[in-house]
């Protein structure tokens, strides 16, 4: 039996081994140290951007009606509006519908 590979999909494409992006797109373009040349040295990025929205459309398009929750991280687990977000969130799934949030900490 052959040791499981860790990969990557870029949409529907599977990148494996060293075709792995070793950062996010984001932490790329976050880096403080980073010159403003690579805007004009990428002629593909706005492809690639596109890529990410039709991935994004592509990952949601099985997803039914849904909610999208937009909370803070700021907020306690002890905080009263806490549990009340949580008992909403438990409600709609009751009722069918998806709860789409930012997938960090926080409500």
């Amino acid at each position: 039996m052959t040791k499981p590979t860790n990969t990557y999909r870029r949409g529907s494409v599977v990148l494996r081994g060293d075709q792995i992006p070793r950062m996010t797109a984001d932490a790329s373009l976050l880096q403080s140290d980073q010159s403003a040349d690579w805007k004009h040295e990428d002629p593909w990025r706005v492809l690639r951007i596109q890529s990410e929205f039709v991935e994004g459309f592509e990952a949601l398009s099985e997803v039914g009606p849904a909610i999208s929750v937009f909370g803070s991280a700021r907020t306690r687990p002890d905080d009263p509006l806490y549990a009340c977000a949580q008992r909403i969130g438990e409600l709609l799934v009751q009722r069918g519908y998806a709860v789409v949030t930012g997938g960090g900490p926080g409500m």
